[in-house]
């Protein structure tokens, strides 16, 4: 347990004391550093919604995919999917194919308004995380980003186990 009333080191901020055990650490700085997202989120209008530019992610990387597996990759229900696949084809970013095996699904396919229109925002989002990490060495930046995946893949993981 985290005493309130330990001498903070000023240096720190509001986070927690470098004595604080790690788990608690990790705890602390993840609710903050969703709370920041989020904010980020709503201060910065990067064009598209995040759950569309997400989906434009996983297309651009592997295009043709059922709404399905887009669901899983996301961790959201297909209910879900199938509806944001809807707004996104109607706004012209993805086109829907039938699946010639299974008349229930299909496959979802980026178009090329969806390519740019990702092209666009990522573009954005680089130019803030490039602010975001001006200071730190090229080092501290894979480290993050090889760490932050690892983190990525394990919640992926928890939240797929039955």
């Amino acid at each position: 347990m985290i005493r309130r009333k330990e001498q903070q080191d000023p240096s720190l901020g509001n986070h927690l004391p470098p004595t604080c055990p790690s788990v608690e650490a990790l705890e602390f700085e993840l609710a903050f550093l969703v709370r920041r997202l989020e904010a980020a989120r709503r201060k910065f209008n990067f064009g598209l919604e995040r759950a569309h530019y997400l989906l434009l992610l996983l297309l651009e990387r592997n295009d043709r995919q059922s709404v399905g597996a887009l669901a899983e990759q996301v961790n959201l229900d297909a209910s879900t999917v199938t509806r944001q696949v809807a707004a996104m084809k109607q706004a012209g970013l993805v086109d829907k194919l039938d699946n010639p095996d299974d008349r229930r699904g299909g496959f979802v396919m980026i178009s090329e308004a969806g390519r740019e229109a990702a092209a666009q925002v990522r573009d954005r989002r680089l130019e803030r995380v490039e602010r975001a990490f001006h200071d730190w060495s090229e080092e501290d930046r894979q480290d993050f980003a090889r760490l932050t995946a690892r983190y990525n893949d394990a919640m992926r993981d928890a939240l797929n186990e039955d």
